[in-house]
């Protein structure tokens, strides 16, 4: 339908899936579902196939749309292979594709029968601008919409049958099903696996710890293949917002430890309150759900690390552990001389100075990044820059210009021109001097003994700790 393609490998990890606006609807309902592309590298065109029970949904026609430039052809319909739609979008002229993160098309379909309808995404093509072309073949998704009669039937006592499922290709992607969100990083695989997501029905056999409180579904998420992941994958699921009194409860996502019939809290914690979702980090697949825990509890917890006791910072950890802008480790202690990376960085300024989400800048390398929201926020406010328009570089260690420039900017600090008076001020970078500068003067920054600055030394958790409590103090 396009034009001419060699098929060669993807030099990225492209990945495509669904999202539908809802999946359980009474009969007669309207849905959409929105077809999402992440890690695009020069997306000239693209076509794909979507293919629906006629039993169970009808296609409205002329619904497809979608905000990317250039031309899309008209939706074609075949009964091969299973009744199916074709959409087919491409830039025209000398241009440049796409990068990043973006929806490919939205479509309408109505529910017209009872029961499960399952709705799969095949035949999925991403085609580059260079001449010769080349094209990448996405892992297909599928999607499942239940009528609201069937919908207490879809699982059993046991956690019933899958209500969704999808696949993730071995270079990794997202997947939204059952309205938990699902990001594998590149490398996180061995092999492609298929997912299921099935929210229970029945939660009375789960253990039930006094200090906790939960307030979501609780998503049993499996996987076809046995062991852990590579690398750390993002949960991120909805919670009743409105269940929750933020100045007196820390929301976490927590997994379900079978052996000991606990709830773990996940690693790196994202919390939007806005939208009423919350995130963390994990390599396995279990159990998973939200749940508040007592603001007054994690502050009696602070008072108990084993590390910090006559550590220069430990007042300023204590302080800023009671905000909640950061967390200590599972084995009771803070780490404060550890190194502390970009990402971590960015993720505590985005708590202590309550940003609220918004979409903003999509760096290739953060777009299935635990800490993307964060970093996103932040370079929408303009408080972060990356290395390239490509990369924010989310795991390296940040250093002391880095974090003075952030601070400042996400203070909202006027300038101060002062002398950088350390015996290694020629190794201030340009840009950062001004930030640096400022940071001086408004006592942010402080020197070391040996009358250096260490602009380019790595910051610690107790520096970074230190410096974001002086700013706040500053801008009260």
């Amino acid at each position: 339908m396009l034009m001419p393609q060699q098929i060669l490998a993807a030099t990225t990890s492209p990945s495509v899936s669904m999202e539908a606006s809802k999946n359980v609807l009474n009969v007669g309902e309207d849905f959409t579902i929105t077809v999402k592309g992440s890690n695009l590298e020069d997306l000239y065109a693209y076509q794909f196939s979507l293919y629906f029970d006629p039993n169970q949904l009808k296609f409205k026609l002329g619904s497809e749309s979608t905000s990317t430039v250039g031309f899309s052809a008209p939706v074609i319909f075949s009964e091969a292979g299973g009744t199916h739609l074709v959409f087919a979008h491409t830039k025209s002229g000398n241009v440049a594709g796409d990068n990043g993160s973006l929806d490919l098309a939205t479509f309408t379909f109505t529910k017209t029968g009872n029961g499960a309808a399952n709705i799969t995404l095949k035949d999925i093509l991403l085609i580059d601008s260079k001449v010769p072309q080349s094209t990448t073949n996405a892992a297909t998704a599928s999607y499942t919409i239940v009528t609201k009669s069937d919908d207490s039937s879809s699982g059993s006592s046991g956690g019933g049958a899958p209500s969704n499922e999808g696949t993730i290709a071995i270079e990794g992607g997202t997947l939204t099903l059952n309205d938990a969100t699902i990001d594998v990083p590149a490398g996180a695989l061995a092999s492609g696996i298929k997912v299921t997501v099935d929210k229970l029905s029945d939660t009375s056999m789960l253990p039930v710890d006094s200090s906790l409180k939960l307030i979501s579904g609780v998503y049993e998420i499996k996987k076809d293949s046995e062991g852990d992941f590579n690398k750390s994958v993002v949960i991120t699921l909805p919670f009743d917002k409105t269940a929750v009194d933020f100045t007196k409860s820390l929301v976490g996502v927590y997994w379900l430890n079978e052996q000991t019939r606990t709830w773990v809290q996940l690693d790196d914690l994202q919390v939007d309150q806005a939208k009423g979702t919350a995130s963390g980090s994990v390599k396995h697949f279990t159990k998973f759900a939200v749940l508040i825990s007592d603001k007054k509890a994690a502050d009696q917890d602070a008072a108990s690390f084993t590390d910090i006791k006559g550590h220069w910072a430990e007042a300023s950890i204590r302080e800023f552990v009671k905000q909640g802008a950061i967390d200590g480790y599972p084995d009771n202690s803070f780490k404060p001389d550890n190194k502390i990376t970009r990402a971590e960085f960015v993720t505590v300024i985005f708590k202590a100075l309550n940003l609220k989400a918004q979409d903003g800048k999509s760096f290739e390398d953060t777009s299935t990044h635990w800490a993307k929201s964060a970093i996103s926020t932040a370079a929408a406010l303009g408080v972060v820059n990356g290395y390239t328009e490509q990369t924010f570089g989310p795991d390296e260690f940040i250093t002391r210009e880095q974090m003075a420039a952030i601070v400042i900017r996400a203070a909202q600090m006027d300038p101060v021109a002062k002398n950088i008076d350390f015996s290694d001020r020629s190794s201030v970078s340009d840009w950062a001097r001004s930030a640096l500068e400022t940071a001086i003067a408004k006592g942010l920054v402080n020197g070391y003994e040996d009358n250096t600055v260490k602009p380019q030394a790595n910051t610690t958790r107790a520096e970074a700790v230190s410096v974001i409590l002086r700013a706040l103090a500053l801008k009260k």
